[in-house]
């Protein structure tokens, strides 16, 4: 599966003036695209809009690119003038939980992004072996995806997503734990979290 995540800029004030634009407009686009697995929007606590989306491969999610972007100068032009950061890869390691969500919002969204990891050969199996278990075993887990951001080999990113904020500050405080204490990752992440106002699936 292949992952992005977009953050705008202190643009979470924007937020409800997004939320029926893109309920109503681009999500109806993502479902229409071949490849489309999943997407979802927060206002993140430190002040940016972010949006993921994730696709079956990287080339499905190229193609989906371009539309995506039509789409946002179209019809967002008013409220995000400026273009996303935009950090995306390959997942490594993925995982959703057996409880199906029902589609909307309702759920709480952690980025994590560590600089200065190793090799993919080094951190992987460390990642499977104390992380992937940890944050998937964790209580109200809803779904996890770890990526190197390919624009930057030493920069791996994690998505996690769990039913309330107080489960997912708690995973996350282990999982951070857990990567200092195994030397995975030398310093500690940026963090992006928020609750989800829109969250879609390719079988809502």
């Amino acid at each position: 599966m292949y992952i992005a995540v977009r953050k705008y800029a202190e643009k979470a004030a924007l937020i409800d003036g997004l939320v029926p634009r893109v309920g109503d407009g681009f999500v109806p686009v993502l479902r229409r695209t071949a490849g489309f697995k999943g997407y979802c929007a927060f206002p993140s606590e430190d002040g940016h809009a972010v949006s993921i989306t994730i696709f079956g491969d990287r080339s499905t999610a190229m193609l989906a690119e371009d539309r995506h972007r039509e789409w946002v100068v179209s019809n967002l032009r008013d409220l995000l003038s400026n273009p996303p950061e935009v950090t995306a890869g390959e997942t490594l390691l993925h995982e959703v939980s057996k409880i199906q969500h029902n589609g909307g919002s309702g759920m709480f969204v952690t980025v994590r992004m560590y600089e200065g990891v190793g090799s993919r050969e080094e951190v992987l199996p460390l990642v499977r072996q104390h992380v992937f278990l940890t944050i998937t075993g964790a209580p109200g887990f809803r779904g996890y995806y770890a990526f190197f951001d390919e624009r930057n080999a030493i920069r791996a990113g994690a998505v996690s997503l769990f039913d309330t904020r107080q489960n997912a500050l708690q995973a996350n405080e282990q999982v951070v734990s857990i990567m200092r204490e195994r030397q995975i990752a030398p310093n500690p992440p940026t963090v992006m979290m928020g609750e989800t106002v829109i969250v879609a699936t390719a079988n809502d």
